[in-house]
């Protein structure tokens, strides 16, 4: 187990608390929460986390945006400081039609490990976040 750090980017309160207090009672693991891509963004330069629940449409920041710099992080020599990048796992409202997978998966083809469509079935991304740690 590399980290055992879950981090949970949603903008939508309910849901949010919702996966933070599924997977805190489900895995021996910590699991913080982030509102926006910023705040995802300034926790993950702090905080090793192993696996990153992450949605697409927030305020501030996008998940889209976000995987763009996680990106960055890992691969661009000039502001490269994640070493050891999380497996990440998308969830959107967003129609496979509007957005399909592949262009999600596009964005940060090294980190992004699934892409879940809401309403979420919670206990499929449990296994999936048990995968990764």
């Amino acid at each position: 187990m590399r980290n055992a750090n879950v981090l949970v980017v949603e903008d939508d309160d309910t849901i949010r608390r919702l996966l933070i207090e599924f997977l805190r009672a489900h895995e021996s693991v910590g699991v913080d929460g982030a509102r926006d891509g910023v705040e995802a963004l300034h926790q993950i330069a702090i905080t090793p986390y192993s696996v990153v629940i992450l949605d697409v449409l927030m305020p501030k920041m996008s998940g889209v945006d976000v995987l763009d710099s996680l990106e960055a992080l890992t691969s661009d020599p000039s502001v490269k400081s994640l070493d050891d990048p999380p497996a990440v796992l998308v969830i959107t409202s967003t129609e496979a039609s509007v957005l399909p997978d592949s262009a999600i998966v596009q964005r940060c083809p090294r980190m992004v490990r699934r892409v879940f469509r809401k309403p979420i079935e919670i206990e499929t991304l449990a296994k999936c976040v048990e995968m990764y740690l």
